[in-house]
């Protein structure tokens, strides 16, 4: 299966927390956390639409303003996504500057929280009325935190100390991969149709569907029905999945819904803040461990394995913790 997210580290495994997701043919981006957000470039941070935030400490947050900053004169919406208490967290952010001269800028800010079982809060912030904060109606009750035609995100809440910081699972909802040389062999011109063609089958549009498909030499596009394209060019299966953990106490409750996040992830990217060895100052600090993220990985039959955020205590010895995760991700 082709890759439909590229993801990557912003800050690498000892840096501020914000991994960034890539959406393949999409010209968008996802990120979880938002931490120093420098290292991307302005083309990149404007492909960003949805923010999910693990918790508000600094380190997760700091790169707001910096984002805000890029997107301030886009007409674009920015969706964030976060525990009960991000409204109030994100809204006296936005109250901390002036905001005299943006009453005809067109950028959105909507910010949704997770509530468990039940729909969390929303509200919407506008530049043009100086991000003063509107309380919205909820969507209704899902599993699904975020919900786009392409793709959904599931969250679930982790203990970290006195505070709940949010996990993350990134689900494309169905993938569908194209046969080049199927093609070629019928003469069908590659381009912008086919993501039309996608589109169609992840809405589960009717097989009679007219598509209008061009031809490489050039002739007049035919008109055919969907079910005969999907047959003649495509196949279609399970889509991609990045599950994100971060900030979590070594405790059996949050293995189980870490478990239930990451279960047949293609990618999970987990914190492993200490070495094994330092298990007792892990339970003190409320994170877990490289070892505890192998086995969780292992665990979870998770394609590939990505430690993240460790403590600067082991920079004298960069490859320790990524050794330690990884050695017991094989078993």
């Amino acid at each position: 299966m082709r890759s439909s997210f590229f993801s990557s580290l912003v800050n690498g495994p000892f840096g501020d927390p914000a991994l960034f997701v890539r959406a393949a043919h999409r010209g968008e981006a996802i990120l979880f956390d938002c931490g120093d957000l420098h290292p991307l470039s302005g083309r990149d941070l404007l492909k960003i639409r949805h923010v999910f935030i693990s918790h508000a400490h600094i380190d997760h947050l700091i790169g707001f303003d910096h984002l805000l900053r890029h997107h301030l004169y886009r007409p674009t919406c920015l969706n964030f996504y976060g525990p009960p208490g991000i409204i109030e967290h994100l809204s006296h952010r936005l109250a901390g500057y002036t905001w005299n001269l943006v009453g005809g800028f067109p950028l959105q800010i909507r910010v949704r929280e997770a509530a468990g079982e039940k729909s969390g809060r929303q509200a919407l912030f506008r530049a043009s009325e100086g991000f003063s904060r509107r309380d919205e109606e909820p969507p209704n009750c899902s599993d699904f935190v975020c919900e786009t035609l392409h793709y959904r995100v599931r969250t679930r809440p982790l203990l970290h100390g006195n505070i709940v910081s949010q996990g993350y699972a990134l689900e494309e909802k169905l993938h569908v991969a194209i046969h080049p040389d199927a093609l070629d062999r019928r003469g069908y011109a590659r381009g912008r149709w086919l993501t039309r063609f996608k589109d169609l089958l992840r809405e589960g549009a009717a097989g009679d569907t007219p598509i209008e498909v061009p031809q490489a030499s050039g002739g007049t596009p035919r008109d055919l029905p969907l079910s005969r394209i999907r047959e003649e060019i495509a196949h279609c299966q399970k889509g991609m999945k990045i599950a994100y953990i971060t900030d979590c106490e070594p405790r059996a409750e949050n293995y189980a819904r870490i478990l239930d996040l990451a279960q047949g992830a293609d990618l999970l990217a987990i914190e492993a803040v200490f070495a094994h060895q330092d298990l007792a100052r892990a339970r003190e600090r409320n994170h877990l461990t490289a070892r505890i993220a192998g086995e969780l990985a292992r665990r979870a039959a998770v394609g590939k394995l990505l430690p993240f955020h460790h403590s600067p205590r082991y920079q004298d010895r960069p490859q320790l913790l990524q050794e330690e995760a990884l050695s017991f991700f094989s078993g």
